[in-house]
């Protein structure tokens, strides 16, 4: 059989599917990001194709990946780049204990001496609560007399305080006085609101820049800039630096996590395993990182030792490399080639002398993150997803971040409640009973433990409390690396960075506005977990809507992802048997005729 040669660095293109929206498919041939066609077509036989007297495997990049890109080289870089996440963690929970609570009462002044206007002397005694202070007289010494006390002025307002340095020497509470007597608790939740608005951004930026530059590349830039950035935040003079600084590390840490995942997705055949594993790896950072709390008591010292952290993984643009998916969409073919080659001698793989890969992608013109709501089925599936990804995000903040407001001592619930979310690698198994199944039920459980809180809190009983908000955040969490592969799942190729960026934007929307939801306890102290039921309870809802993808090819065009049915998949299906068995019987009437 006559074949075409697949040249090095190019794109197997796929005949393009007819749709009415030329933005779907229109392609610029030969501009940079398009899939330029080459002219190669794949043989018959096994990928072996000949010209003149050169002969040479070509091979698609699944095909590739399958032979010579799945074994220990890549458990590795899983491995390396889990690392990424497990320190990034550091600077989601770490502001736990940079702004926790202190106890915490008026300084008042020193008792002195007093003469009143009968010449009796008395000594000037203070009482003290959080806000106030009174000043008394206090006549008699208490011998031979009794003591009587006159008031002199009552609920002076503090101007300064005195901390419980019990649990921690020194938090920016203590160290700025930002307490609830000056509406200092409402800047400490400022501070984790914008860090989570720079997530936000860094999502939309930096996944751009990724698309652009490399998984690696950004990679890199983030890590020193976490390095750099955390370094200055222990040193920082005042509150508002410290949420700059705050704001700084939101940006960099979405774009390692996002562009260590997606290295992930791109060489990880099992993408439900890597991305339950990846989420196990979290809540092992998040148990790290309050050990490193209770090693550091003081916020500076604990600050720079979560940022001294990212050294480690300055070296991974030279060991790991870059991925080599995003080398081949960018014509980097020997660079991919050389990958491959180093996979297959880790994996102990023989590797052919002359091996050609292409992506097997249609021509398309499509990835911005206006693409995703350009056609109907498409744009109901981005508002599905997108309320999951608020939804999830706002649930799984709240629990995580009102953990300083549950009973008992705030390291030991930390611990349990980042230890409760190791077992979500149970979710392996879990998702693979249907990821619709998995993701609604998860949150309905979820819904049930944060109603049930409100009933054990009336009692004062802590440790339910406790109990229900492990059980609750390990099926949030669980749910947070299940709607990542959904995400991915329900994308083409083309457009998977994007919607993926787009989520998780949303999610640090929603992110943000956890922290004000936590203050509505100062109305009733249960009142948190009932705000977070009712949206877990509305998501399981919708999350019956998704179409299933758990066992179907991903998409690799925005037009195979609009020709499938959303809501009415099942009612679909139904049909088509129906109408199917009348063809049947209208056959057979005919035959009997």
């Amino acid at each position: 059989m006559e074949t075409d040669k697949v040249l090095p660095g190019t794109y197997k293109t796929l005949p393009v599917d007819p749709s009415p929206d030329p933005d779907i498919h229109a392609v610029s041939k030969n501009e940079p990001g398009n899939y330029a066609d080459s002219g190669a077509n794949k043989s018959e036989n096994g990928g072996s194709t000949s010209s003149g007297d050169d002969s040479f495997e070509s091979l698609s990049y699944e095909e590739a990946m399958s032979k010579y890109g799945s074994g220990r080289y890549q458990v590795i870089i899983f491995i390396l780049l889990s690392l990424v996440t497990f320190s990034c963690v550091f600077n989601n929970n770490g502001y736990i204990f940079i702004g926790a609570t202190q106890e915490h009462h008026c300084k008042v002044p020193e008792s002195s001496n007093w003469t009143d206007s009968n010449n009796e002397t008395a000594v000037f005694v203070y009482t003290a609560d959080a806000c106030t202070y009174n000043k008394l007289a206090r006549y008699g010494d208490g011998i031979d007399e009794n003591i009587t006390e006159v008031m002199i002025e009552d609920n002076i307002k503090c101007d300064s305080w005195v901390y419980d340095t019990s649990v921690f020497d020194l938090t920016i509470m203590s160290e700025w006085d930002l307490n609830s007597c000056n509406g200092g608790k409402e800047l400490i939740t400022l501070a984790s609101f914008l860090y989570m608005i720079g997530f936000f951004i860094g999502c939309i930026l930096l996944a751009d820049l990724s698309d652009r530059y490399g998984r690696a590349t950004m990679l890199l830039i983030s890590n020193v800039s976490m390095l750099g950035i955390g370094i200055v935040a222990s040193f920082s003079v005042n509150f508002p630096m410290l949420a700059i600084m705050r704001l700084l590390l939101g940006i960099f840490t979405a774009g390692a996590r996002n562009a260590g995942f997606v290295y992930v997705c791109e060489i990880i055949k099992d993408r439900a395993v890597a991305g339950m594993l990846h989420g196990v790896v979290y809540s092992i950072g998040g148990v790290v990182v309050t050990a490193i709390a209770h090693l550091f008591p003081h916020w500076r010292n604990f600050q720079l030792a979560c940022a001294l952290c990212f050294l480690l993984y300055l070296p991974y643009y030279w060991v790991m490399g870059e991925s080599p998916r995003w080398l081949l969409s960018q014509g980097r073919t020997e660079e991919a080639l050389a990958y491959f080659k180093k996979s297959a001698r880790i994996n102990k793989v023989e590797f052919p002398e002359n091996l050609h890969v292409y992506l097997e992608y249609q021509k398309p013109k499509e990835g911005n993150v206006f693409s995703l709501f350009k056609t109907p089925n498409l744009r109901k599936k981005t508002l599905l997803v997108s309320l999951l990804w608020f939804s999830v995000s706002i649930v799984f903040f709240g629990i995580n971040y009102n953990v300083g407001n549950l009973g008992g001592n705030i390291f030991v619930n930390n611990y349990l409640l980042q230890v409760s979310g190791v077992l979500q690698f149970l979710g392996i198994w879990y998702i693979r009973l249907g990821r619709r199944l998995a993701i609604s039920t998860a949150f309905l459980i979820g819904c049930t433990m944060c109603a049930v809180v409100p009933i054990f809190t009336s009692y004062g009983i802590d440790g339910a409390v406790i109990a229900m908000s492990m059980v609750g955040k390990l099926f949030i969490e669980a749910n947070f690396g299940m709607i990542y592969i959904v995400t991915a799942e329900l994308y083409p190729t083309t457009a998977r960075v994007t919607a993926l960026g787009l989520g998780s934007s949303i999610a640090r929307a929603g992110g943000a506005l956890s922290p004000y939801l936590i203050l509505s306890d100062d109305v009733w102290k249960s009142l948190p977990y009932v705000i977070f039921g009712v949206i877990a309870l509305a998501a399981g809802l919708v999350a019956t809507l998704l179409p299933e993808t758990m066992n179907k090819e991903l998409p690799d065009s925005l037009h195979q992802v609009e020709t499938e049915n959303l809501v009415n998949h099942v009612l679909c299906r139904v049909k088509q048997t129906t109408e199917k068995e009348d063809e049947e019987e209208k056959t057979m009437e005919t035959v009997a005729v």
